[in-house]
């Protein structure tokens, strides 16, 4: 007879025996599949918070000013967890309508496979020809300075939602 899943179960009742049921080890119920769409469900989630916080420090560098590029790599090089640093992005793109219009212009999609290009297959974007000059006064080459790189979901995050 097999465990029907009470506690106890038909099987250990007629056995009189002890019923030690693990419904979180057993791959074979619904218990599991239900625990399996909720981890699932999580780790969508947890990418979607991780793609806004992405999105929203490329459009921070993109379109934020020297002020607040230089406040955002401070930011980063205090060692603040992720969720500080979310807010922090969260609250510059709230306060910078350059920001939010960068933001809103990013494609979250990486073509190709699983590989990340290399610099020299990096695209440059249309008016980043040339020179510049980077936030501690050197110049950089355009060609390895900014690219147009796509990154995971086929969906556009919001930066209101859920980024935290």
């Amino acid at each position: 007879m097999q465990c029907t899943g009470g506690n106890p179960c038909e099987a250990c009742a007629t056995r009189r025996s002890l019923c030690v049921y693990d419904a979180t080890s057993d791959q074979r119920r619904k218990i599991a599949n239900q625990r399996n769409v909720q981890e699932l469900a999580d780790k969508q989630l947890d990418l979607e918070k991780h793609q806004q916080l992405l999105g929203g420090i490329i459009a921070t560098i993109r379109a934020g000013g020297f002020s607040a590029t230089e406040d955002l790599i401070r930011v980063i090089r205090s060692s603040v967890d992720l969720s500080q640093l979310a807010a922090h992005v969260r609250n510059e793109c709230r306060a910078n309508m350059a920001i939010q219009q960068a933001f809103e212009k990013i494609d979250f999609v990486i073509d190709g496979g699983p590989e990340l290009p290399s610099p020299s297959q990096l695209q440059v974007m249309p008016g980043d020809l040339g020179p510049k000059e980077n936030s501690f006064g050197s110049e950089v080459d355009s060609d390895t300075s900014s690219a147009n790189i796509h990154s995971g979901s086929s969906t556009k995050p919001s930066l209101d939602r859920q980024m935290s």
